[in-house]
């Protein structure tokens, strides 16, 4: 049985997809579990697995293209069906170009929502039977690797950048000169060394840093194909840039080596509450301490203003939001507590050379 998620803000909404007589046997779907908004999904969707997620769009806190955003990014269901009202199809239509599996028009009939499970079955079917075959070519490829991954040098990478060392180049070239040293001239065993290491390397730190996931795209990172490296850069080359890039992002937010340090715990609570009004004030109330002495301090270590840090984190908030939701530019300013949406755009335009709605279209252009 295929464990659905049904998510929408509107009881009533629910309702009408619950009283279709599609989920007591009458299909190989179950309704599963509900929410009533974005977040709550997603924190079930961690927590749980379902087959297929079936959202509305418009939703408060994180609409229903954030939410699809979200799941793809981060592997949490194989299918998403967006519900939107007739007014929605622009909406629809961009979530059908970022992913999601099709889109039923609100509020849903037996006929179409039958037809749809049925193909959602076949897809999740065949999904399942490339995903044995994918799983079986990792196995391979693993066994090729074998005990000679150097776990070693990855580790010792990893923790040069959790603990911020001024400078990782000797870490990433040593992986990079053991994993062709290990591998020679074969470039599939070379390649899944390389993925490999990226895809523990990023867990590894989204697990340390945990506000990273919302100023990156993970998903970029993960799906690099080091088995086939563009242009004249090597595999290991593609892999140092990413590293270093990457790298680059966690430095550039998060101050300090050690939690111990002032500068450090304030760039935590910063990071980790970005999606919230965030003021010295609160800050100071947060830590116990004098707003003044906070500020001072902050500035001798970082060089940096902390009222310009606090701005600099939020507008890369926001440009990430930009690039993951279909969300208004006003209501993205609110999420962020900013209540002026002139003034949260020009501040934004300010950090960024462009209008919000200028960056949004240059993104998706790319």
């Amino acid at each position: 049985m295929y464990r659905v998620l049904l998510v929408d803000d509107m009881e009533i909404s629910r309702r009408q997809v619950r009283r279709l007589n599609l989920w007591n046997g009458e299909t190989n779907f179950c309704i599963a579990a509900e929410a009533q908004n974005g977040q709550e999904a997603l924190d079930l969707l961690r927590q749980e697995k379902f087959d297929l997620l079936i959202t509305d769009i418009k939703m408060p806190k994180i609409d229903g293209i954030e939410l699809m955003k979200e799941t793809a990014e981060n592997g949490l269901c194989p299918c998403v069906v967006l519900l939107s009202d007739y007014e929605d199809f622009e909406y629809a239509r961009m979530g059908i170009q970022y992913g999601a599996f099709d889109y039923l028009s609100k509020p849903p009939e037996y006929n179409s929502m039958l037809g749809l499970l049925k193909r959602v079955e076949q897809y999740l079917d065949r999904k399942e039977q490339e995903e044995r075959l994918v799983r079986s070519l990792s196995e391979k490829l693993e066994e090729k690797i074998g005990d000679t991954f150097p776990s070693a040098e990855l580790e010792q990478l990893i923790e040069a950048m959790k603990t911020k060392q001024q400078d990782i180049t000797a870490d990433i070239d040593r992986l990079c000169k053991t994993v062709t040293a290990l591998y020679g001239e074969d470039p599939v065993k070379t390649g899944a060394a390389f993925r490999r290491a990226m895809t523990e390397l990023l867990s590894q730190l989204k697990a340390h840093y945990s506000w990273l996931v919302n100023f990156i795209d993970g998903n970029r990172y993960r799906n690099i194909d080091f088995l086939a490296p563009d242009g004249d850069r090597e595999a290991g080359e593609i892999f140092a840039d990413a590293v270093a890039e990457l790298y680059g992002s966690i430095r550039s937010f998060e101050y300090g080596d050690s939690e111990d340090q002032l500068e450090n715990r304030i760039c935590r609570h910063v990071l980790e509450n970005v999606d919230s009004e965030i003021s010295i004030e609160g800050i100071s109330k947060v830590l116990y301490m004098n707003r003044k002495y906070i500020s001072e301090v902050f500035r001798q270590k970082t060089g940096e203003l902390l009222i310009d840090y606090i701005t600099r984190v939020k507008m890369a908030r926001a440009a990430r939001l930009l690039c993951q939701s279909s969300r208004k530019t006003y209501e993205i300013a609110l999420q962020l507590g900013y209540r002026d949406t002139e003034y949260f755009s020009r501040l934004f335009k300010k950090h960024m050379g462009v209008t919000p709605s200028e960056y949004r279209n240059s993104s998706a252009e790319s």
